[in-house]
């Protein structure tokens, strides 16, 4: 291992050393088509690419930090000030991947954080938690798969066109249920059971009640009519 830090360390010290690199302050002009800047320095104006580590993106009339370069041209390295209370950008070309390999990674902000993309925002993680006072979601389509969902709700109200639900067992416990059908009520079963400890009322303009095989009514009083 020795020999190979030894080689390398060679052949750093073999490679001929780049120009000396002039640096001055300047005053952004213009920002061109294809992303560079127009500088004014003391020197003079210099069309300059923005630096790989310089993520703030620069706006006119902020003063830069320049580096003039004899082969690769002019570089802003950094904003350092500006006098407008615009906001601060920081933009990249390509990918760009943040990576806290021993920490936790926070994002705050006073007034708000918004997340915009064209495209796909995946989340992964271990366990997800969402904390706010209220909450809105609009989505054209969703689709949910999972395990277990459980809810401790308040109240809801839902407003919809169709609901349509499969399932293979559904249990409710309820303390009083009200629901208004404005047009049919269809139940098909194979077995119905309804059982009341105290009163069980039917009413209807017109009843009908017919079995293929048995009708039976059994109680202490029948009345009819």
């Amino acid at each position: 291992m020795n020999n190979t830090v030894r080689k390398t360390r060679n052949d750093v010290v073999s490679r001929p050393l780049l120009p000396q690199i002039a640096q001055e302050t300047g005053r952004v002009l213009a920002i061109l088509e294809d992303g560079s800047l127009r500088v004014r320095a003391a020197s003079g104006d210099h069309d300059a690419r923005r630096a790989v580590s310089c993520l703030v993106a620069a706006e006119l009339d902020d003063v830069v930090l320049l580096a003039r370069t004899p082969l690769e041209g002019a570089f802003v390295l950094a904003v350092l000030s500006r006098e407008t209370d615009a906001a601060t950008t920081l933009a990249v070309q390509g990918d760009l991947a943040v990576r806290v390999p021993d920490g936790r990674l926070t994002l705050a902000a006073n007034a708000g954080v918004d997340l915009l993309s064209a495209h796909e925002i995946a989340v992964t993680s271990s366990a997800v938690r969402v904390h706010a006072v209220e909450g809105s979601v609009v989505l054209q389509g969703l689709s949910f798969v999972g395990d277990v969902v459980r809810a401790e709700i308040d109240r809801v109200k839902m407003v919809a066109q169709t609901f349509d639900s499969v399932v293979e067992r559904l249990t409710q416990r309820v303390q009083r249920s009200y629901r208004t059908v404005t047009e049919t009520d269809h139940l098909r079963a194979e077995r119905i059971d309804y059982t009341a400890d105290k009163v069980m009322s039917l009413h209807a303009e017109h009843a009908l009640v017919s079995a293929d095989e048995l009708v039976k009514v059994d109680a202490e009083q029948i009345h009819l009519g």
